[in-house]
Formats: structure tokens, C-alpha cells, sequence
């Protein structure tokens, strides 16, 4: 029977590859493959840019991992995650707005915005998003003064600090990270394939030459270019740059299929990095890494 599994256990890597499990190691110990795992969550919440709240959902499927959270998975068989991407769109549910989520709970500790629509394409999520006591808040604004207070001023803080000691609770959602163990990882067969240069037909897979993983283009960035400019080497880099553009705002993306960005306009791209990090590109290195692209292909 044909498996049409995109997602494996790591011991499968050679009942679908021709490579060994020390192969797919290599490659993650070198930073050229990243892992995924299964998880399951009550309140995953949908950000459309960097510390920005859109909705909630529930979801039990794969997502993809920072590879610093895989290399710790796989070294010392736990780790935590505030953040994933994830992979298998068609197995969100209970997709809702904030408000319908936790009404009347404070929202500070995030920016806002107006809600979305259920995805079709993997996106990046918060992987538990909790009603939480606001003990550090009230602790804060009361024992961290910022000028010197009046007597009544000073009155009232004591008492917020009884209240707060005594078991006043001002609540707030707020992102919590969750535990994963290394049962949870699986590799993606598609980023395995382009990795190692494999034929992304399995039937084929056994007969083919497992291409050197440092000869692989890694850059993100610079991948979406390669996308971008198919069928046209010699596009300028505005046309580039407005190709990439458009296609971040569409939900059935081709170019970054990951969703990998979060941002971009005319001057810069904001996009997510190794190690759940947040990264800018501006124009002019733009049009830098796209004639490095171009130099590779010819």
C-alpha cells in the first residue's frame, strides 16, 4: 500500500529515503534541516506579525520547529516552545476572534488586531495562549514606583499590594509555552526532499543520488528569489521584490510557502529566522542576495 504520509517518526527516514537516520542528523547538526512535531492544543493563537494577536484556534496536527528547539529535543529528549509554525492548516479547529475567546480578559500584553479568516496555508501560531493572574503587573505598578507619591497616592499602593498578596486577581491573556518530548518529532518528507536535491517522487526515491547538503541553498530570502524569478533570470529587483510582495498577501502563497514573513513594504522585509528570531532585510541587501542568486545560476 502507497504511503502518502508527508510527515514521519525519525527512524522511517530510510523506509521512504535512501538516507540514513545519521544522514538526517547531519543535516540538522549543521543547520541545513529543521524538525517538526505532533502537537495538540486547546488555544493556539494566530499571529499575523511579530507580538501581534489575531485569533484562536484549536489544532492537533504537525508544525515546524526553530532548530534550536529541535537540537534540544534531540539531546536531551524534552524542551519548550513558545512558537511553531503550523503545517497542516486543514486540521485547525474552533477558529475564533480574541473577544469570543476570553471576553471581558485584557489583551495588553498583546497588539491587537482585527481578525482573520481561517488560513489555507501554514502560519505561525503561539502554541498556548492562557487567561493568567496579573500578579507580576499589579506587583509592578506597585513596588516599582516611577516619581516620588503623594500620601494618598501612597495609601492607595499599599492597599493594591494587600489586595494583591491577599488574593486579588486582575486577569490577562497572556502566551505560555508548553513541554515537548522527543516522541513528539517527525521530519518533513518535502524538506528532506529539498535538502538533499531528492526526486519528489517516492516510487523513485531509492534510485536517486543524495545531493551534497552544503551545495543546498539555506538563505531564505534567497530561496523565495529563486521562486520568484523562474521563467524570467533577468527581472529587476523592484520586480522582484513587488512578485515576493504580492504574494505575501495572498493566502495561497507560492513563493513563501512557509510564511516565513511577517511584514513587508517598499523599503524592507520582515521575516522570521533560526531560533524563533525576528529579522529585517532592506532593499539594497535585497538586491544584493539577488545577484548572488543569479551568480549561482550562472
Amino acid at each position: 500500500m502507497k504511503d502518502n504520509r508527508r510527515f514521519f517518526r525519525l527512524d522511517e527516514i530510510s523506509d521512504v529515503t535512501p538516507l540514513t537516520k545519521g544522514q538526517l542528523l547531519d543535516a540538522i547538526d549543521n543547520d541545513k534541516l529543521t524538525l517538526c512535531a505532533l502537537i495538540e492544543g486547546k488555544s493556539l493563537g494566530y499571529f499575523h506579525e511579530p507580538k501581534t494577536l489575531a485569533n484562536v484556534f484549536d489544532y492537533k496536527g504537525v508544525a515546524r520547529l526553530g532548530l534550536d528547539v529541535a537540537k534540544k529535543l534531540l539531546s536531551d529528549g524534552k524542551a519548550t516552545v513558545s512558537h511553531v509554525v503550523v503545517l497542516e492548516p486543514d486540521k485547525i479547529e474552533n477558529w475564533r476572534s480574541v473577544e469570543s475567546a476570553y471576553p471581558n480578559i485584557s489583551t495588553e500584553r498583546f497588539d491587537h488586531v482585527k481578525n482573520f479568516t481561517k488560513p489555507e496555508c501554514a502560519v505561525s501560531a503561539y502554541v498556548s495562549i492562557e487567561q493568567i493572574d496579573d500578579w507580576r503587573g499589579t506587583l509592578e505598578r506597585t513596588l516599582l514606583p516611577k516619581r516620588k507619591r503623594s500620601a494618598q497616592e501612597s495609601r492607595e499602593a499599599l492597599s493594591n499590594l494587600f489586595q494583591a498578596i491577599g488574593g486579588t486577581k486582575r486577569q490577562v491573556i497572556a502566551s505560555q509555552s508548553i513541554y515537548l518530548h522527543a516522541h513528539q518529532l517527525r521530519f518533513d518528507l518535502v524538506s528532506v526532499h529539498k535538502v538533499f536535491g531528492l526526486d519528489t517522487n517516492q516510487n523513485a526515491l531509492q534510485s536517486q543520488t543524495i545531493v551534497n547538503p552544503s551545495d543546498i541553498e539555506i538563505h531564505p530570502i534567497k530561496i523565495m528569489i529563486n521562486k520568484a524569478i523562474i521563467g524570467n533570470v533577468e527581472a529587476n529587483a523592484r520586480t522582484v521584490w513587488n512578485l515576493i510582495k504580492r504574494d505575501h498577501q495572498t493566502d495561497a502563497k507560492q513563493i513563501d510557502v512557509d510564511s516565513l514573513i511577517s511584514t513587508m513594504n517598499n523599503d524592507e522585509i520582515e521575516w522570521f529566522g533560526q531560533q524563533d528570531t525576528v529579522r529585517i532585510t532592506k532593499y539594497k541587501t535585497f538586491q544584493n542576495l539577488l545577484s548572488e542568486v543569479r551568480k549561482a545560476k550562472s
